[in-house]
């Protein structure tokens, strides 16, 4: 079979975001495009006041002398001028971008320091934040070259307008720039990802096909816009779509993940999307508690993570009385530099998982399929690619691979990224010949993607390639471990030529004996299930494993933090 699979490229107009949204009001203006759920009660927010309201903020930013191409970090808490600050700066002709709003579990030293550089780095002209948030990090802009811009001091009188508001916006050409998505990461190195207006409403037509969009879907969701998957699946898309969206404060659904559910039910949700750790988190909290009707839904898709069979096992069990069915649980692969989505699998139909031999695959690369998932990695279908994508899988030397080889995962697309904002050398190293090389390892088989890891998360013990990601997932199955809290890193060992792993783990237990019989129960599943010995189990108290912006747990920065705790004697076996 041809290793790499095609459709045919859409044709695209001379239409930008702004005319989509702007066709969409005229459609009709008084639809609902987003129900903000807050603290202080629901804010519904109509396709006319995303319009008027934004209006009003490109003519702020008019007004403070930014113009056509000027870089616009949006940096609110969660309120409605989230929204309205950046579809703004896209009626202004700018070019907006998402930053993460700091939290308490964020070393502020550190926030600051990565983003004041990456301010300066990409050239911002304006940063558009609140005044608490001023209150805590303001003294430190006070010379920087960029402008200032507080929420809460913007004019809330619209200015007179046209009576026709595809006058408003600055003209635009349909391969300019129109927004950033900023890679997730806890330092400065996080990468602009510049996507064209026509890439964007190529992905808008593209996923809406491949997930069978309708008037009739609402989308329910709680995560930030600054991560591509709540930025695209659960912003840009559906408002461009004209699909209502119901969103949740992402920092309170962490701890009330119930509201979820709780918005399901009230809005009669059709769509959600979720990193793979939300299904676990869900089905931890929320499996014991009140009884919703879930039926309704179309789907769950996986995305963001290595989706995983056992996942979705443990979620049909838990809200199966809640009328939870396989058929509605589904896979995305998906990426800031494709937009967002560049595979998908059939809405309503079961994702195929296989089970590849252990062995053949880690040694060399093989994908032999096995019924015996006890000698086996088993693996979720990703799906197909979008229409106007292709995909294929090469080798180091960037050749093609058959069928049933693991390797790279390039990709070519219709909603291909333009290049990493102001890093032109970067942007060579991954867009070759119209190919984007993803750093992502996978295999086809009969036309469908598995995802097996990334090349850069690659632990190489003793010639044997293993995913970090499939440690950690072993580890965090484990009594005593805080689920999703552990990380596996790579040591090299002078004395036998090789890397070691580590795994950094968080625990609630505080006793030594206890917290050795932990140690030695993830050494013992590691061996059993992937025939790994790990060089130590190193535990650490609740909090201390460093994330990144987007919630991941970060692996180079956990390693620093290790590599200077072992120093002071910490626990480790």
């Amino acid at each position: 079979m041809n290793s790499a699979i095609a459709k045919p490229l859409p044709s695209r107009d001379s239409a930008t975001v702004i005319d989509r949204i702007i066709q969409r009001w005229r459609d009709a203006p008084e639809t609902p495009a987003f129900h903000m759920r807050t603290p202080q009660g629901d804010r519904t927010i109509t396709r006319a006041d995303v319009l008027s309201r934004s209006h009003q903020w490109a003519e702020h930013y008019r007004r403070n002398g930014l113009k056509r191409g000027d870089l616009v970090i949006v940096l609110i808490d969660y309120r409605p001028d989230l929204i309205h600050a950046f579809v703004g700066a896209m009626i202004a002709g700018c070019i907006p971008s998402y930053m993460p709003y700091s939290t308490a579990k964020q070393d502020p030293a550190l926030y600051l320091r990565s983003h004041v550089e990456l301010f300066r780095r990409i050239k911002a002209k304006a940063v558009v934040t609140v005044e608490s948030w001023l209150s805590d990090f303001g003294d430190v802009f006070s010379d920087e070259p960029f402008a200032v811009l507080k929420a809460e001091d913007f004019a809330a009188a619209p200015p007179p307008a046209p009576a026709d508001p595809g006058h408003w916006s600055e003209p635009v050409g349909v391969e300019d720039i129109a927004l950033l998505q900023h890679s997730s990461g806890t330092t400065n190195l996080k990468k602009g990802v510049a996507l064209s207006h026509r890439a964007i409403l190529a992905q808008a037509d593209a996923y809406g096909d491949a997930i069978d969009l309708s008037p009739d879907d609402i989308i329910v969701s709680w995560l930030p816009l600054y991560h591509d998957m709540g930025l695209m699946a659960c912003f840009i898309l559906p408002l461009v779509n004209g699909i209502p969206v119901v969103m949740t404060d992402p920092f309170i659904w962490v701890r009330e993940p119930h509201l979820l559910f709780d918005a399901i039910e009230q809005f009669g949700g059709t769509l959600c999307w979720l990193p793979n750790f939300a299904y676990h988190h869900l089905a931890r909290v929320c499996g014991d508690g009140k009884r919703y009707d879930l039926s309704r839904m179309r789907a769950f898709i996986d995305c963001s993570e290595p989706c995983k069979e056992e996942t979705f096992r443990l979620f049909e069990a838990t809200f199966a009385p809640m009328g939870v069915r396989r058929g509605q649980l589904q896979t995305c692969y998906a990426m800031a530099e494709t937009t967002y989505a560049a595979t998908q699998s059939k809405i309503g139909e079961p994702t195929r998982s296989v089970t590849a031999e252990t062995a053949l695959l880690v040694d060399t690369g093989e994908v032999r399929l096995t019924s015996d998932e006890t000698k086996g990695m088993t693996f979720l279908s990703v799906g197909r690619p979008l229409d106007g994508t292709e995909i294929r899988i090469v080798d180091d030397a960037n050749r093609p691979l058959g069928e049933g080889r693991t390797g790279e995962i390039s990709i070519k697309s219709s909603c291909l990224f333009s290049g990493y904002f102001e890093l032109p050398e970067q942007t060579a190293e991954v867009l070759q010949d119209g190919w984007y090389r993803s750093g992502d390892l996978g295999f086809l088989l009969d036309g469908e993607l598995y995802i097996t890891g990334r090349k850069k998360e690659l632990i190489i013990v003793r010639g044997r390639n293993f995913f970090a990601h499939d440690i950690e997932y072993v580890a965090t199955t484990c009594a005593g471990v805080k689920p999703g809290r552990a990380v596996a890193v790579g040591v090299f060992n002078a004395a036998v030529g090789s890397e070691e792993v580590v795994i950094i783990a968080e625990t609630q237990v505080p006793n030594p004996p206890e917290a050795r019989k932990i140690a030695v129960g993830v050494k013992a599943a590691l061996d059993e299930r992937m025939g790994l010995q790990v060089r130590s189990v190193h535990l650490v108290e609740p909090g201390w494993l460093i994330k990144t912006t987007s919630g991941k747990i970060s692996r180079k920065e956990n390693l620093a933090k290790y590599t200077a705790s072992t120093r002071t004697g910490a626990n480790k076996s």
